[in-house]
Parts: C-alpha cells; sequence; structure tokens
C-alpha cells in the first residue's frame, strides 16, 4: 500500500479518536450534569460556553473524520476486498452518527441550550435524558467506527508482510 493511502488512513483514525474521546468526554462528565438541577444546570452551562461550545469542536473533526475515511475507501478500493469492506462499514457508522447528531441532539440542543429557559423543567429533563442516552449510542457507533479503520489499517499491514 502506498504511503499516501498509509497516511490518509492513520489521519482518519486519529479523526475518528478525537471524536471518540470528546464523545466520551461528554458522555461521563456533561451530559449528566445537563439534568442536575435544572433549569440551574442548564444557564451555568450556558454561560460556561459562552465564546465556545462543543459544536466548535464536533463541526470540525467530525466531518475530517467522514472525509478521510472516505477518500481511504476511495484510494484503497482496489486493495484487498475485506479491508474495503472494513472501510465501507465505518464510512456508515460514522455518516449514521451525524444522522443522531442532526435529528436527535441539535432538537435537545436548541431546547436545553439557545431556547428560552421557559419551557416546563420536565420537557428539559426528558431533552437532557434523552440527549445522554442517545450519545451512548453515538459513542458506541463511533468507537465501532475506530476499530473498524484500525482493522482495516492492520488487514493492509497483513497484506504487505506476505
Amino acid at each position: 500500500m502506498s504511503t499516501i493511502k498509509n497516511i490518509l488512513l492513520i489521519a482518519a483514525i486519529v479523526a475518528v479518536s478525537a471524536l471518540f474521546g470528546a464523545s466520551l468526554y461528554q458522555s461521563v462528565i456533561e451530559g449528566p450534569n445537563f439534568n442536575a438541577g435544572i433549569p440551574e444546570s442548564l444557564e451555568h452551562f450556558r454561560l460556561f460556553m459562552g465564546d465556545n461550545n462543543p459544536g466548535n469542536y464536533f463541526r470540525v473533526v467530525a466531518p475530517a473524520a467522514q472525509v478521510l475515511i472516505f477518500l481511504s475507501l476511495i484510494l484503497g478500493w482496489r486493495s484487498p476486498k475485506d479491508r474495503r469492506w472494513w472501510l465501507l462499514a465505518a464510512l456508515i457508522l460514522i455518516i449514521g452518527v451525524d444522522v443522531i447528531t442532526f435529528n436527535i441532539h441539535y432538537p435537545r440542543n436548541a431546547l436545553m441550550f439557545t431556547a428560552p429557559l421557559n419551557a416546563p423543567v420536565d420537557q428539559l429533563k426528558k431533552a437532557a435524558s434523552e440527549w445522554l442516552v442517545w450519545n451512548h449510542v453515538r459513542v458506541v457507533m463511533i468507537l465501532t467506527t475506530l476499530l473498524c479503520t484500525i482493522k482495516a489499517l492492520t488487514l493492509n499491514g497483513e497484506r504487505d508482510i506476505r
């Protein structure tokens, strides 16, 4: 496999790893705090995230991971077929993460972090709980994506050794 293909695949692994770490942090640290003491906890979070928020990070890293996996798949299409399928699985999973983000997280983010905090507390708690559950799903999907890309890289290495 060429050096460019290896560099792209390793860059994809780095990007997915960064996405995994940030998502795991949100599930373990941020998410549980959203639901603690609503609406005050959300007010504090809004104040703390005044200049930047996690979206600033994810809007760069997630598309970068998708593009790098896609490029690795395209450039490595003629590589052994088993490697191709691992990268295709990774691409489908990482796109699925964005489907969850746009359809589940964004509406809840808007309710919790940008809309006026005059919504009923039960509605805010429900949004925070659903956000956390679905973030756990995203974390598992990102971890699986990471494992698929690593598997593709190791298959590449096995082919080069033979």
